[in-house]
């Protein structure tokens, strides 16, 4: 299946960096939210629409090549942070038209130094790799670079141990001689960049001393290496601020510098997210408008920043840091698409040649929230399954793809690599972690108890999907495509009655103390007289509001398996009396707000007209049974939720 390309949020995006004056500071912007949103994709079009303008990067810190040091380089000197800043600078430089290419030379300085810690006089084919690659990031290009490259190297590989121990020191002074002696203007720019390690901490003017220093901080591990990281960022900040402003300004810039860091939350990105707030509090100002996308609501280190959606940060300002590092951050959350890009989105998959039925279209946008890989899955699935005559939402879920039910590859994107999607599938069902907990003691394997739920309500929040009022997996979406993993069953471990299992757990959990949970879980079950009789015995004393959303709560439970008559139900023979009328409204709501079927006009309709008989049965308060039955019709129709109020 695809993956989503609706963007609308991207171009949005581009008035961020402008919407503050020149002198201000740019607020470190993070898309932050669970997978699917399209973070990963406007960070993507961000980047071609700068390419080729202004210099610009993109990172991702899921990627494999941050997991590991490359084959032969010791752990020790080497760091996701230290490939980040690598691969940076490395696209930074790139050539843009109407400019120089940009060069690094204080990190250049800084990554020679410290891979220096882990070269001896074995593996030199690795050795002169790693200082090339390096040494390149201070060369603006053409055809001299591989001679004065390897004659640096050379250099270098000639000053080292025999007996094939690294001495830092050795090589920091060879390459320091040899960056002195060089005529190149790559050299005389490794000098400048060298001597601005003078000012490290205890260098005492000492370029040479500042250099080790840096490679001993790394090697050292722990406290020591993140600060030697933050003084590589830095130092990448100082050479792209020589770029932009230094004493030989590049007037012909335009822009800004633009580094985009997916995944933010992985060491890879979250060490310059930290080093680039930090030394903002510090009033160090930097040249860099920088965007990242973070899986999930929140992080440590971005505790103190403000939150935005995105329409209230494009249109002006309306930001100021305070007076703490993360308050230099603004995380924003991107909007779901709206019921018109779900249409272009479905449409566009499906051609001009198969049209998509616009209550497929209105339903498929109440499934999935608007969100953009959702809808993506959807589309595809469409495109597949329309030309067989599968119109409605539950058709396209349960099609095949590839041998397995469409529904769980969305869930193999949405919660990748998870291993308890059985366990979590069974915990969907529950309201809050004292009735996920009594799911987990009597339906999951002994011992997943309550360490079990909370380990996966962890899991849960790390990937954006916190909890709702009343539902242990807030997302409705992700709730919607649990469910029926747990009713369909495992296809490698088939349970069928696992689903029904969980409801009857939960029906019995609640008992009489909580009758509308218990009215809920029934009603899943198919027994829909416990919810009537509640329903009609609090009708008369019940405040309307609170009637009208309990009964939407009720009427929020999945259904049961086996043929759907609560159409038939809605629409049976009409009755004046209390309980057949709530009965067929429940019904009528019920099939109205399945996201998983198309919803029935003719039931919208009947729903209408009980809603104004009750209101007729209420007439000192029915302003709120009044307004539903003008209201909630159109609602249910057009697929979107039932207010009250």
């Amino acid at each position: 299946m695809t993956t989503a390309t609706a963007t609308p949020q991207t171009h949005a995006l581009f008035d961020i960096p402008t919407a503050y004056g020149p002198s201000e500071e740019r607020p470190f912007i993070v898309l932050a939210g669970a997978r699917g949103l399209g973070k990963s994709t406007a960070l993507r079009e961000l980047r071609e629409a700068h390419r080729g303008r202004t210099p610009v990067a993109l990172i991702d810190g899921e990627e494999t090549r941050f997991d590991r040091p490359p084959p032969g380089r010791p752990p020790e000197t080497w760091s996701p942070a230290y490939e980040a800043l690598s691969a940076i600078a490395e696209q930074l430089g790139e050539p843009v038209a109407g400019a120089g290419r940009i060069t690094f030379p204080r990190l250049a300085c800084g990554l020679l130094a410290v891979a220096a810690g882990g070269w001896s006089d074995r593996g030199l084919s690795r050795i002169c790799a790693e200082a090339e690659r390096v040494l390149l990031l201070s060369d603006t290009g053409g055809w001299l670079a591989g001679r004065w490259v390897g004659k640096a190297v050379a250099r270098l590989v000639s000053s080292m141990s025999l007996q094939g121990q690294p001495v830092v020191e050795a090589i920091i002074e060879a390459a320091l001689e040899a960056f002195s002696e060089g005529m190149s203007s790559s050299h005389r720019r490794l000098r400048r960049g060298a001597v601005w390690y003078r000012d490290h901490p205890h260098a005492a003017g000492s370029p040479k001393l500042g250099l080790v220093l840096l490679s001993r901080h790394f090697r050292a591990g722990g406290d020591a290496r993140t600060h030697a990281e933050h003084h590589l960022v830095r130092a990448l900040l100082a050479d792209l601020d020589d770029a932009y402003a230094g004493v030989v300004p590049r007037a012909q810039r335009t822009g800004r510098p633009v580094i985009l860091l997916d995944n933010v939350q992985e060491a890879a990105g979250r060490r310059l997210l930290e080093s680039v707030l930090r030394d903002r509090a510090d009033g160090r100002a930097d040249q860099v408008a920088f965007f990242a996308g973070l899986r999930g609501q929140g992080h440590p280190a971005l505790r103190n920043a403000a939150r935005r959606t995105l329409p209230e940060v494009t249109g002006a300002g309306g930001w100021a840091p305070g007076g703490t590092p993360s308050s230099h951050a603004l995380l924003v959350s991107l909007p779901p698409l709206s019921p018109d890009e779900t249409r272009q989105v479905m449409e566009a998959a499906c051609g001009p040649g198969q049209p998509v039925p616009p209550q497929l279209i209105l339903s498929a946008h109440r499934l999935t929230g608007g969100n953009p890989l959702g809808t993506a899955l959807m589309a595809e699935s469409a495109r597949r399954n329309l030309p067989r005559g599968r119109t409605g939402p539950a058709d396209l879920l349960l099609a095949d793809h590839a041998g397995r039910p469409a529904y769980q590859v969305m869930l193999d994107h949405l919660l990748p690599d998870e291993d308890h999607l059985d366990e979590l599938a069974v915990l969907a069902l529950a309201h809050d972690h004292d009735s996920a907990v009594t799911l987990a003691e009597s339906r999951l394997p002994a011992g997943f108890g309550a360490s079990g739920v909370r380990a996966l309500e962890d899991r849960l929040a790390a990937e954006g999907h916190g909890p709702a009022p009343d539902r242990f997996v807030g997302d409705p979406f992700l709730r919607t495509l649990l469910s029926l993993r747990l009713r369909h069953g495992n296809a490698d471990h088939p349970d069928r009655t696992a689903w029904r299992d969980a409801h009857r757990t939960l029906a019995t959990h609640y008992g009489s103390a909580r009758p509308l949970h218990r009215a809920h879980h029934e009603l899943a079950l198919g027994n829909s007289d416990f919810a009537v009789a509640h329903l009609s015995a609090t009708f008369r004393e019940a405040d309307p509001r609170n009637w009208l959303e309990s009964l939407v709560f009720i009427a929020s439970a999945p259904y049961t398996d086996g043929p759907d008559d609560r159409g038939t139900v809605a629409l049976g023979r009409p009755d004046p009396a209390l309980h057949p009328r709530v009965r067929r409204l429940l019904h009528a709501v019920w099939q109205l707000t399945d996201p998983l079927v198309l919803p029935d006009p003719e039931v919208a309709e009947r729903m209408r007209q009980e809603l104004e008989q009750l209101s007729a049965a209420r007439p000192a308060d029915d302003v709120f049974l009044w307004r539903a039955s003008r209201d909630w019709p159109d609602e249910a129709v057009a697929g979107r939720p039932l207010r009250v109020g």
